[in-house]
């Protein structure tokens, strides 16, 4: 059975993927979408082992460029002015 990409987007990044591994764009696919199905089949542990190392990253990050980490996450509503979005999505 085939795929027909049609999003130019996707081939564009399926395209580079293949190029900077030395691939052809089936093994770049295949290899991308193994790789996520992967990710959900990670075991419990490993999610909290990955999720500490990170969290401890982030902290070590925090301490080297003394950076006081935030209080509270910032909301959706928050983030979109920040970005300039309107209730269109758009840049206003």
């Amino acid at each position: 059975m085939a795929l027909n990409i049609k999003d130019p987007e996707t081939e564009k990044v399926v395209r580079q993927l293949a190029r900077q591994r030395g691939l052809s764009l089936t093994e770049a696919v295949r290899m991308a979408v193994r790789s996520e199905l992967d990710k959900d089949e990670l075991s419990e542990e490993e999610k909290a082992r990955r999720i500490a190392e990170a969290q401890e990253w982030l902290q070590d990050f925090y301490r080297k460029h003394d950076i006081k980490p935030a209080e509270r996450s910032m909301t959706k509503q928050e983030m979109d002015d920040i970005v300039g979005y309107d209730e269109n999505g758009m840049w206003g």
